[in-house]
Order: structure tokens, then C-alpha cells, then sequence
């Protein structure tokens, strides 16, 4: 098996998802269907339930199981969220862990990581705000809360990223790669 082979597996459905979203805004696609945007307003629901308990891995795959159905802000902006989320969950330190050398991310992909984020949620959530009519309350909301933290997640991932010699396994959260954020 080439070392190609699980990478376009991994991204071939986030780059469907992309380009999915830059048609409808661009306006070549036509509206999905009434069955396509219930399974998409179903899966978000199934997310938002999950988020509301903290099960932040399954509301993850909720949402991004939604926009492929219906290209929706919604989905997008709760993903970029969740995700943060279901990392930091997912990398807490156990109870038993004691001490400072606990580390629950590291360096290894963290810029890119938010880059990615930042592209893969945000961005395409943001521009379908845009086009949302502006009487949703809700989503007046959501897409401001989530400019503020795509702009922080930019700020970061920019200062990280430009951090000189910090080792793969350098902890996210060190003294030294914090100290000139």
C-alpha cells in the first residue's frame, strides 16, 4: 500500500465537502432536496444533543455528517467547536497524572491542525452565514461567537507556527511557547 493511498482516503471526503460549499455559494448548485435537509437538520440535532452532554466526539460526527447532506452554517460552525472541544477532552490528563510534566497536546501537528480547522469549518460556515438571510436569531448568534473564535484561532495558529525550534513533542501549553503569544 502506498503512503498516498491513506491520505486521499482521509481527505477525500472533507475536500467533497469543500467543494460542495464553494459551488452552493457560488451559485452552481442547485437547493438540496427537502429529504436532504431533513437528514441534515436530524443530524444536527443528534449533534446538538450530544454537545448539550459533552459528547463531543459523536456531536463531531454529527455535524460533519450533516453539511454533505445540506451545505449549512450550522454544521460547519458547531464542527469547528466540537473539534477544539473533542480534543481537549480527549487529551486530558488522566486523574492519575500528577505534576507539570502532564502535557495534553503537543506540537507535533498543532499549526497545522488549527489551519486546518480554520479552513475546514470556519471559513465555509462564515461565507454561508453570509448568505443566510439575516432574520435567523440563532445563527446571528452563533456565526458571532464564531468569528470571534476564528480570529483568535488564526491569531494563535499564526504566533504558533511562527515559534523557532519547538520539538514535535514540546507541549502546546510550555512556558516558552506562550511567552511571546
Amino acid at each position: 500500500m502506498s503512503t498516498k493511498a491513506p491520505t486521499r482516503a482521509l481527505f477525500a471526503p472533507v475536500l467533497a465537502s469543500l467543494l460542495a460549499v464553494q459551488l452552493a455559494c457560488a451559485g452552481e448548485v442547485t437547493t438540496a432536496t427537502t429529504e436532504d435537509r431533513k437528514a441534515a437538520a436530524a443530524l444536527n440535532d443528534e449533534g446538538d444533543r450530544a454537545y448539550r452532554e459533552g459528547r463531543f466526539d459523536k456531536a463531531l460526527k454529527a455535524y460533519m455528517n450533516s453539511y454533505p447532506n445540506h451545505a449549512n452554517a450550522h454544521a460547519y460552525l458547531m464542527a469547528g467547536d466540537t473539534y477544539w472541544r473533542a480534543v481537549i477532552a480527549a487529551n486530558q490528563p488522566s486523574a492519575s497524572s500528577k505534576g507539570t510534566d502532564a502535557c495534553p497536546l503537543t506540537n507535533a501537528y498543532f499549526a497545522q491542525d488549527t489551519g486546518r480547522s480554520l479552513d475546514q469549518y470556519y471559513r465555509p460556515g462564515l461565507a454561508l452565514t453570509d448568505k443566510a438571510t439575516a432574520g435567523d436569531k440563532g445563527l446571528a448568534e452563533l456565526s458571532q461567537r464564531s468569528r470571534s473564535a476564528a480570529s483568535c484561532l488564526a491569531a494563535v495558529q499564526a504566533k504558533y507556527a511562527a515559534l523557532p525550534g519547538m520539538p514535535a513533542w514540546t507541549c502546546v501549553t510550555s512556558p516558552r511557547a506562550w511567552a511571546s503569544l
